[in-house]
């Protein structure tokens, strides 16, 4: 009977994963977060905020309003209307028109996105990894994440149940084997006629006869 033993999956596979995550994560989540920072609005509002005095800077572009409050703590983008007297107006509110309006989130939220939040992921994803290798490793006291172990297919030849009937030929090295057999489980038989057990048994040959498989019939 054969035992087959198949490969695991090698400690870079999952890494692997953890890296692919990581990467569609800054590629799309980040983008989908910052761009979350600019708050559309309608042009009345827009309007109503400089009749306030509560522009900080204006961006005007081909089909929109970027501009920021007083403070410039929010980002806002209208839409941009037919509107003569628009520039004059933004003048008298106090406005500071703006080549590019940076429309970046705050550092301390970026560095939340962009470092502390892939690390804590990375890390989730790692214990993860680690537990089910750890488990298809055969518990904690196997061989961390199966490092150092071959790929190879281990096939193990079970020796349990061979008899002499296995063994093709050599009728007079079975007959001679089966005495020393009988002897082993019935002895008071032969220590009765003054017969008694052979210091050992060699058994001649070459190779690829059966004296091996001679040797487990025993």
């Amino acid at each position: 009977m054969k035992e087959v033993k198949t490969p695991k999956k090698p400690l870079a596979y999952y890494y692997g994963i953890v890296l692919i995550v990581l990467i569609v994560f800054n590629l799309v989540v980040t983008p989908i977060l910052m761009e979350h920072q600019v708050k559309e609005t309608d042009y009345g509002t827009f309007m109503s905020m400089i009749e306030k005095k509560n522009i900080g800077e204006v961006e005007v572009e081909d089909n929109q309003i970027i501009f920021t409050d007083k403070d410039q703590k929010n980002i806002y983008k209208t839409g941009l209307m037919n509107d003569p007297n628009l520039t004059d107006r933004l003048y008298e509110c106090g406005a500071v028109f703006a080549k590019d309006i940076d429309k970046q989130m705050s550092p301390i939220i970026s560095f939340l996105l962009t470092g502390v939040l892939p690390l804590i992921l990375f890390i989730a994803l790692g214990n993860y990894m680690a537990k089910k290798l750890m488990e298809h490793a055969g518990g904690k006291n196997s061989m961390a994440f199966g490092m150092g172990k071959s790929n190879a297919k281990i096939y193990v030849q079970s020796s349990e149940g061979i008899r002499f009937s296995d063994v093709a030929g050599e009728d007079e090295a079975k007959e001679n084997l089966s005495e020393i057999v009988d002897y082993l489980h019935n002895p008071k038989k032969y220590t009765d006629v003054g017969a008694s057990m052979p210091k050992g048994v060699l058994l001649v040959g070459p190779p690829g006869t059966g004296k091996t498989m001679l040797a487990k019939a025993v």
